[in-house]
């Protein structure tokens, strides 16, 4: 079987010795693909009775991103397997492939693994951490691995605490970039070059994959581990993308609170593949603000009867209404949240800050303005023409 892979990657853990690999680096680099991959034709379909974890903070987020990728490479080459949904795990040859995610440990205690994968590790506490590398001691005919892969957004985490202000026992640790990864198209390759011009923390943490220390942050959102059970409205945002992710934000409204208690984050989806996603998440009734700047796909969603609407698009006054409002984040929404953490205003060459955020990785903030802003905006025109 041929298989396109990054070599740099690859190679490396094929041949690494290390029971705990750390893979991290900047955006596009290629380090989710390639440990889907190696972990697929080289230990799944190679090796005979093992178990393989795979893993995210949560299981949205599992499902939009690891899941469907072994999923869709699992049916690229053509390989027979058996497929448990209900228990998110795939079969073949005797091993198994299981999905779990840590926001309920519990799921994964009585469970014993060969090799386990930690993707966004970052997201991770580090209790999490040592609960998984507990898991790490099924008996077979290998030597049991740990992966874990990030983006070095800061150092205020238990990864860089952990395996780079010191020296984890018997771990090692590959730096990847988009430099690393040849499948790249030129218009993404030239986003983070020109990263360069717009912030240079950016530049260095998304381009070259070191870590840094982000300054001028947009947003503080508060995290919250429940929600109301009731809301005053629910609304949804949605920016498009397709080689970028596509980000579909749920926002519920609660005695003037704005809480975002749902998310889909997700690369390579099509108008059709969006509305398979809103027939399954948004009831009838329920009003979609969506990126004004693309007119033909909101008509196309509007005429399978949804309530979706162009988003009220100034950036600034979006994002100073935003900032005058009590905006609440639920802890599942974790690329909410890992957005926020890195959504910032321009910085010019000399340290002053400018009046527009920079604009990378800011998907799910534009898809959450859509929603909040353009709601109040309707909310307050409706108000305005009953007074009349």
């Amino acid at each position: 079987m041929k298989v396109k892979t990054i070599g740099k990657i690859y190679d490396w853990l094929e041949f690494s010795g290390a029971r705990v690999n750390v893979i991290y680096g900047g955006a596009g680099s290629g380090k989710s693909y390639t440990i889907a991959q190696f972990l697929l034709f080289e230990k799944f379909l190679n090796e005979r009775n093992k178990r393989i974890l795979v893993s995210r903070k949560t299981n949205p987020s599992l499902k939009d991103s690891a899941y469907l990728l072994f999923l869709d490479l699992l049916n690229e080459y053509g390989i027979p397997y058996e497929h448990n949904k209900a228990e998110q795990v795939v079969s073949f040859n005797g091993n198994r492939l299981v999905f779990r995610s840590m926001d309920n440990p519990e799921k994964i205690k009585s469970s014993e693994y060969n090799y386990i994968w930690l993707e966004e590790a970052t997201d991770f506490s580090v209790d999490d951490f040592r609960q998984v590398a507990l898991r790490l001691r099924r008996v077979t005919d290998t030597e049991n691995r740990l992966y874990l892969s990030f983006n070095p957004i800061s150092t205020m985490n238990w990864v860089y605490k952990t395996f780079f202000e010191k020296q984890y026992p018997n771990s090692a640790k590959l730096k990847t970039t988009y430099q690393d990864n040849p499948f790249l198209p030129d218009d993404y390759v030239n986003s983070l070059v020109g990263l360069k011009d717009q912030d240079e923390n950016y530049y260095l943490i998304y381009a070259l994959g070191e870590f840094g220390v982000l300054k001028n942050l947009i947003y503080n959102f508060p995290v919250v581990d429940t929600i109301p059970a009731h809301f005053d409205e629910i609304f949804w945002g949605l920016d498009f993308g397709f080689n970028n992710p596509s980000a579909l934000v749920k926002v519920g409204l609660y005695d003037d609170v704005y809480y975002v208690i749902g998310e889909v984050y997700r690369r390579g989806l099509t108008n059709s593949d969006l509305i398979d996603i809103l027939n399954e998440k948004v009831a009838k009734g329920e009003s979609i603000y969506a990126d004004s700047a693309e007119p033909a796909r909101i008509e196309e969603i509007a005429r399978e009867g949804f309530r979706i609407y162009p988003a009220k698009k100034s950036v600034r006054d979006g994002i100073d209404f935003l900032k005058s409002q009590t905006v609440k984040v639920y802890q599942q929404c974790v690329n909410v949240l890992k957005e926020s953490q890195t959504y910032k205003w321009k910085e010019d060459k000399n340290g002053n800050v400018l009046d527009e955020p920079v604009k990378f990785n800011d998907h799910a903030m534009d898809a959450i303005r859509y929603a909040i802003y353009s709601q109040a905006q309707t909310n307050k025109i409706s108000t305005a023409r009953i007074d009349l």
